[in-house]
C-alpha cells in the first residue's frame, strides 16, 4: 500500500510540475501583463487589434480546415468583419458528423497532438485540437481575470472542482493534494459528504487561500454544510464557472465563506470568455475571441440570442462562427470599472434536472462530464435517474460504439461519480429537444414516491 501511495504521489508531482512548466512560464506571465494593458485601451484601439486577430484566424481556417478551402482570402484585415459573413455558422453537430471536413488532417491525431475534450450541455464528447500557444494564452486570460480581484502569482489558491486527487472510496483524510508549483491546494469534490466535509472545511480554514476556484454546486454544498454546523470560513474571493450560478447559491456562499463570488463564463472550445469585474458586471473579453449574438435564423440581434464565437489564438484548429446553445444578450452602457469590454446579461442555457447519488447527495452536472468525455464514439448522451438508486445512460451512438465503450462508460461513472449506483446503457436514435430547442442532458424520471426529500433551494 505504501509503495502504491508513494507512486501515486510521484505521478501527481510530475503531472503538476509539467503542467506548471507548460502553462505558468515567463511567456504566460508576460502575456498577462499585455492583457492588463489591453483592458484600458479604447474600444476603437481594441477593435483594430482584434480585426488583425480575426483576419489571422480566417486565413488559418482556409489553409488548414477542409470545410473552408474554397473560401478566398481576398480581403484586408480591416475588412475581416464584413468577410466573416462568407463563413457559415457551425455547431457541435457539424464537427461530430463531419470530422474529415472540420478537423486538420481529416481528424487524424498524432502522439504529440494536444486534445482538449468537453461534453458540454448536451453530454456529447467532443475533442478539440489545440496548439501549445493557445494553451498558454488560455492560462493568461484566466490569470488576468484573477488580477481583477487582486490575486498575484505566489498567493495561496485552492481548487474545489472536478479534480480526482484521491480515490473515490477513500474514507480518511487527506482529501486533497498540494500542488507546490502553483501554491495550490486541490480538493476532491467527490468527498463532499457527511462528516468528511468537516475535514475539508478544517483544511481550507488552516490553508487560508486568497482565492478558491469551484463549481457553483461544489462550493454551495460546502456552504450548506457550514450553515448546518453554524460555521464560517474566510476566503476573500470565490471564482465560479462551468455551471449555472444561481442567486440563492451566491448568497449563501458569500455568507458562509465571508468572501465575494466572482463568476465567469468560458468554453472548452475557446470561443467565448466573459468574466465578472469588481462591480459584478459580466464583460465579454473581446481580445479573446470574436463574439456575436444571433437569433434563431443566424442574424445579429440586440435581443436574447445564441452565442457565436470565432477563436483568435488556436490556429491548429480554428473554430469559425461556432454556435453554442447558451443564450444571452448585449447590455447597453459602460461599466463603472472603466474597462472597454462590452457587457452581456447573465448567460442562460446550461439546463438539467437534479439527480441524486446513492448517498442522497445531488450530483453536479460538471461531475458527470468527465466520465462521458472519456468515452469516444458518442454523438449525444443523456443521464436519467429512473429509480432512487438507478440511472439510465441514453446514448446516440456513432460508428464504432459497442460493448467496450459501454463497459468503459459504466466503469467511469462508478470510478469518478458513484461506485454504488446501478447503471444501464440504452442506445437511442435521438434525444428529443425541449420546447426551447435545447437538450436537457440530465433528467430526473424517478417515480414521485421514490424521490429524495429536497429543500426548495436544491430544486433549482
Amino acid at each position: 500500500m505504501r509503495t502504491d501511495a508513494a507512486l501515486d504521489s510521484l505521478q501527481k508531482e510530475s503531472y503538476y510540475a509539467l503542467r506548471a512548466l507548460l502553462r505558468d512560464n515567463p511567456l504566460c506571465l508576460a502575456r498577462v501583463q499585455q492583457l492588463l494593458r489591453h483592458e484600458r485601451r479604447s474600444a476603437d484601439e481594441l477593435r483594430r487589434r482584434n480585426l488583425d486577430l480575426l483576419y489571422g484566424s480566417l486565413r488559418a481556417a482556409t489553409r488548414r480546415i477542409g470545410f473552408y478551402k474554397n473560401i478566398k482570402i481576398d480581403f484586408t484585415p480591416s475588412e475581416a468583419e464584413h468577410a466573416l459573413a462568407e463563413f457559415p455558422i457551425v455547431t457541435k453537430d457539424d464537427l461530430l458528423s463531419q470530422p474529415d471536413r472540420f478537423y486538420p488532417g481529416g481528424g487524424r491525431e498524432h502522439p504529440w497532438t494536444i486534445v482538449g475534450r468537453t461534453s458540454g450541455t448536451s453530454g456529447t464528447p467532443l475533442g478539440l485540437i489545440r496548439s501549445l500557444d493557445s494553451v498558454i494564452w488560455e492560462n493568461a486570460f484566466l490569470r488576468r481575470h484573477w488580477y481583477w480581484s487582486g490575486f498575484r502569482p505566489g498567493m495561496r489558491r485552492a481548487t474545489l472542482r472536478g479534480d480526482v486527487v484521491v480515490p473515490v472510496e477513500q474514507e480518511q483524510p487527506p482529501f486533497w493534494f498540494y500542488n507546490r508549483y502553483n501554491t495550490q491546494l486541490i480538493f476532491s469534490s467527490r468527498h463532499l459528504r457527511g462528516e468528511l466535509l468537516n475535514s475539508i472545511a478544517d483544511k481550507i480554514a488552516d490553508y487560508a487561500p486568497y482565492l478558491l476556484q469551484a463549481y457553483p454546486s461544489t462550493v454551495y454544498e460546502l456552504a450548506v454544510h457550514l450553515r448546518a454546523k453554524d460555521r464560517f470560513l474566510n476566503v476573500r474571493y470565490i471564482y465560479t464557472g462551468s455551471e449555472m450560478l444561481y442567486p440563492f447559491q451566491r448568497e449563501l456562499i458569500e455568507e458562509r465563506l465571508r468572501g465575494r463570488v466572482v463568476d465567469f463564463y468560458g468554453l472548452a472550445e475557446r470561443t467565448v470568455f466573459a468574466g465578472e469585474c469588481e462591480h459584478g458586471a459580466l464583460h465579454v473579453n473581446t481580445d479573446y475571441s470574436w463574439v456575436e449574438i444571433v437569433d434563431d435564423a443566424g442574424r445579429p440581434t440586440e435581443g436574447p440570442g445564441y452565442l457565436v464565437g470565432t477563436t483568435f489564438y488556436n490556429h491548429s484548429m480554428p473554430l469559425i462562427r461556432y454556435r453554442v446553445d447558451d443564450q444571452t444578450q448585449w447590455q447597453r452602457g459602460a461599466c463603472a470599472c472603466g474597462r472597454s469590454y462590452p457587457l452581456v446579461e447573465r448567460v442562460e442555457g446550461r439546463i438539467g434536472d437534479a439527480i441524486f447519488g446513492t448517498d442522497g447527495r445531488r450530483v453536479s452536472s460538471a461531475a458527470l462530464t468527465l466520465p462521458l468525455r472519456l468515452v469516444h464514439r458518442i454523438r449525444r448522451a443523456q443521464v436519467a435517474q429512473i429509480h432512487r438508486d438507478e440511472w439510465e445512460i441514453r446514448v446516440v451512438p456513432m460508428a464504432g460504439f459497442g460493448e467496450e465503450q459501454k463497459r468503459q462508460l459504466i466503469d467511469n461513472i462508478h470510478k469518478y461519480v458513484d461506485p454504488a449506483v446501478r447503471l444501464r446503457i440504452a442506445e437511442v436514435s435521438d434525444i428529443p429537444r425541449t420546447a426551447a430547442g435545447k437538450y436537457k442532458w440530465i433528467v430526473n424520471e424517478c417515480p414521485p414516491e421514490e424521490r429524495r426529500a429536497e429543500s426548495p433551494e436544491t430544486v433549482q
